[in-house]
């Protein structure tokens, strides 16, 4: 069975109480003792005296002129200090009065009922009344707030859509907030990695029948659906150390074969040229010597008559083959001739034997420098034996040196051929791996990177390195390649196409996308995308991810009910409301009549590993994953928790109020569904269920009698909405789109791109996919 991470959440709600905010939400405050407001001083409201020309934005002009300033203030009236935009709670003082007084309304707030704004003013219950700890508002404060809630009781009882079903009002005015700086791009995921190394490398990482990726699935933070469910949200160092796994591994692979980012590449060639070769002549005389020896002078030379060495410290100017050439003649014994050692450092060259007794002559001999720079060279003789005739007279062998020649490197050119074609091929691998050209700066460290490694190891195991090097770039770990944002202007399209790629379809551009980008536009590569089998299969791991799924068939119908919206466009309300399954091969399937209009909620994989009563997870799993709730729970709640039950938690008296008055008809909504998510219309003794909302709340905006009641409304909340977009948003952008700061204007982009599209997801991905938010224009 598989052990759920929100099993925090199931525990907090068991303690029944929370705070929800972030997302406008119709879930006010806890409500205050029995009385009513004007018990405690404050008028009641008189609707009919309110102006019928009154309009919203002049009720929040008043409300910024009048109200906003006492709750943004430091003092102890304020608000501000424990409802800031980032408290995450119903109530939130933003940075305008305008914003704040459309955010207040689109929760709810301002309604005359228990856990208003007001009533939270008023109560004489300390453990309720705000400001928490401090006096309360004095009465021309409390009057002014009081006639704020009375205009909007007026004005929202004249009817129209319900301000929570529309755009919110405070979004349609400018930002004036601090300007984001936040880098955008996210981390390579374990399913584009594996795709990014297949297209990279033509390498699946099998390695003798096994698969090495699943095997480290657990370093990569992957999700395999069987041993792992959890995916990780940021890179870890974890990640790294499987990148130290594979990338020898793939690297070494691949230039052994030349495959994948080799092919075509000659691998084993020297990666420096060998500069023009040059002569350096060395007289024997000038030479330091050790052992026996007497220097001749006609002619000019040196006579080793015994054991003796001649060395001088030479200058080679690359590695490569040398040539020694060493002039000489020689004194025979017995008609054996002297035979000279030499060696340049450690290289020794082949034994040269001297015959000539007559003239000097010139033997030559071949030795393989590893390295360049200064060495020692040295010419050795040893006379190891002697000869004696039958006289008994006895001779030795002797040489006498004129000079020595050091010529080389042989072969060597003024030309670069070596080098220039490890500089193409530097390109080359950049342009496979990375899928961008290498900047001068970046040619110039890769080769040095190559001609010092190659000096330690081989040519191979130099590329190799650089393999390894590239792999743990950063343009090969982020979607969005970084050299994006210092690229040309003609390279831009290529990367949004990488970006684009990995994002909708988990893997890297083909050869041939990218020239049908260079063809048709990146427009045309959006529509090719959203259309392609490798779409629908990625989205699906994404949508498995986003509701947890177990990886079994019956698991996965939610995310193919999802995967089915995104891949044919049919409407998003249809998650909730659609009265369909979907198959294995993602086609519609019609379900018993019980179910009705439900879409996913009503789903056994959605349903199982989410308790109903008097657990609450069930409900509290909807209203945050898609509706936006958040449910905190403070500390004094969990003394209360023993003695909490359903009818308890919507007392308007009860702290548990202010998140179980929907929290609780929501989950009396669910009970014809049992915890494995089966259908049953009688419970436990046998009597008929009532699954309403049974009027347990009076505000409850989902009323009605199971579970399509609720979907049926739910899909009209902005909330909902934006969940929708936001899920899309973040698939593409990698993050939640910042609605309430600078991206309100895109967000209403989008809104209105769901209003005349009928909500269809693909057109969302392809609105997002054009926006500035995706296509990064250069300011």
């Amino acid at each position: 069975m598989r052990r759920w991470p929100q099993t925090l959440v199931f525990l907090l709600l068991v303690a029944c109480e929370g705070r929800v905010g972030e997302l406008p939400a119709p879930i006010p405050s806890a409500e205050v003792d029995s009385g009513t407001p004007e018990t405690n001083g404050v008028a009641a409201c008189d609707p009919a005296m309110v102006p019928a020309d009154l309009s919203l934005e002049t009720i929040a002009s008043e409300f910024a002129t009048n109200v906003y300033p006492i709750m943004n203030s430091a003092t102890s009236e304020g608000c501000v200090s424990c409802h800031a935009p980032a408290s995450h709670r119903a109530l939130i003082v933003s940075g305008t009065g305008t914003d704040t007084f459309h955010q207040i309304h689109a929760a709810g707030l301002f309604k005359n009922q228990a856990g208003s704004l007001l009533a939270r003013m008023t109560t004489t219950d300390a453990l309720l009344r705000m400001p928490q700890g401090q006096a309360a508002w004095p009465q021309d404060h409390l009057a002014a707030l009081a006639n704020i809630a009375c205009e909007v009781e007026a004005l929202d009882a004249r009817g129209g859509p319900a301000a929570d079903e529309t755009f919110p009002s405070e979004l349609l005015t400018p930002y004036s907030g601090v300007a984001n700086t936040n880098y955008d791009n996210t981390f390579i995921n374990y399913v584009q990695l594996k795709a990014r190394v297949k297209a990279v490398f033509n390498d699946d990482w099998v390695r003798a029948g096994v698969d090495t990726f699943d095997k480290n699935i657990g370093l990569f933070g992957g999700v395999n659906f069987r041993t792992n469910f959890v995916e990780a949200r940021a890179a870890t160092t974890e990640f790294l150390t499987g990148l130290d796994t594979l990338a020898p591994d793939i690297c070494g692979k691949a230039v052994t074969a030349a495959t994948g980012p080799f092919a075509g590449m000659t691998l084993t060639t020297e990666l420096v040229d060998i500069p023009a070769s040059t002569t350096q002549l060395i007289e024997a005389e000038t030479m330091m010597h050790m052992g026996g020896a007497s220097a001749v002078t006609n002619p000019a030379g040196f006579r080793c008559s015994n054991n003796c060495l001649l060395t001088q410290n030479v200058t080679l100017t690359a590695p490569g083959t040398y040539q020694l050439v060493i002039r000489g003649k020689a004194t025979l014994a017995g008609g054996i001739a002297p035979q000279v050692e030499s060696n340049v450092g450690s290289a020794h060259a082949a034994v040269a034997t001297f015959t000539s007794t007559a003239a000097f002559e010139d033997k030559t001999v071949s030795v393989a420098i590893p390295n360049a720079g200064v060495m020692s060279l040295g010419v050795q003789f040893t006379n190891d034996s002697a000869y004696v005739d039958d006289a008994g007279v006895s001779t030795y062998r002797s040489v006498t040196f004129d000079s020595v020649k050091v010529v080389g490197p042989i072969g060597g050119s003024t030309g670069t051929t070596r080098e220039t074609a490890a500089r193409q091929n530097i390109g080359t691998l950049y342009s496979r791996m990375l899928y961008r050209p290498a900047t001068t700066i970046e040619t110039d460290n890769a080769y040095a990177l190559l001609k010092d490694v190659a000096q330690l190891d081989t040519t191979s195991a130099a590329w190799a390195g650089l393999c390894k090097a590239l792999v743990n770039h950063p343009d090969f770990l982020f979607t969005l390649p970084p050299y994006f944002d210092t690229s040309a202007a003609s390279e831009k399209d290529r990367l949004r196409l990488v970006a684009l790629a990995q994002r909708l379809l988990g893997r890297p551009p083909t050869p041939a996308e990218f020239t049908r980008l260079g063809a048709n536009g990146f427009p045309a590569m959006v529509d090719e995308y959203l259309a392609s089998p490798d779409f629908q299969k990625y989205y699906m791991n994404r949508m498995q991810l986003r509701l947890e799924s177990s990886g079994t068939t019956e698991a996965d119908e939610p995310a193919r009910l999802w995967t089915y919206l995104a891949t044919t466009g049919t409407p998003f309300d249809e998650l909730f409301t659609g009265d369909y399954g979907i198959d294995a091969q993602f086609a519609k399937q019609p379900r018993p009549a019980e179910h009705g209009k439900s879409g996913l909620l009503t789903m056994k994989g959605y349903i199982a590993s989410k308790p109903g009563l008097p657990h609450y997870n069930y409900p509290a799993r909807v209203m945050s994953g898609f509706m936006g709730s958040v449910f905190e729970v403070p500390p004094e709640v969990f003394e209360q928790r023993i003695a909490a039950t359903a009818t308890s938690t919507v007392d308007p008296t009860s702290i548990c109020y202010q998140c179980h008055q929907v929290l609780t008809p929501l989950a009396h909504q669910r009970l014809k569904w049992a915890d494995d998510g089966t259908f049953r219309s009688l419970d436990e003794q046998g009597q008929p269920i009532d699954d309403s909302d049974r009027g347990l709340v009076t505000s409850y905006p989902y009323k009605g009698a199971g579970l399509e009641a609720f979907s049926i409304k739910a899909v009209r909340k902005e909330a909902f909405i934006r969940r929708m977009i936001n899920a899309q948003f973040k698939l593409l952008i990698g993050r939640d789109l910042r609605h309430l700061q600078d991206e309100r204007v895109l967000y209403k982009q989008l809104w209105d791109n769901a209003v005349a599209n009928h909500n269809s997801l693909p057109s969302l991905l392809r609105a997002i996919a054009l926006s500035d938010a995706f296509q990064r224009p250069t300011p």
